[in-house]
């Protein structure tokens, strides 16, 4: 992962961390007598989905990277002969 890769992935994962945090604000935060135990299940999920999308970003262009790889192997392999 190069960095602006890394960058848009993790600019993302901020935006699904507010995103979250506002719609566990408006919808689901009324559900819960406990304020504390709503925060913390919040943050959790919030911070949950932030870091599995990156992770997942992450390992979507690593894949992309192996097979380019591949790619430009297989041409030079081909290109000796």
């Amino acid at each position: 992962m190069n960095f602006s890769q890394a960058w848009d992935a993790g600019f993302r994962s901020v935006l699904i961390f507010a995103g979250m945090v506002f719609a566990w604000l408006g919808l689901v935060e009324p559900l819960f007598a406990s304020r504390d135990l709503s925060v913390l299940l919040m943050l959790l999920a919030a911070v949950a989905a932030a870091a599995i999308f990156f992770a997942l970003a992450w390992r979507r262009c690593s894949h992309e990277r192996r097979r380019a790889d591949a790619d430009i192997a297989a041409l030079l392999s081909g290109d000796g002969s």
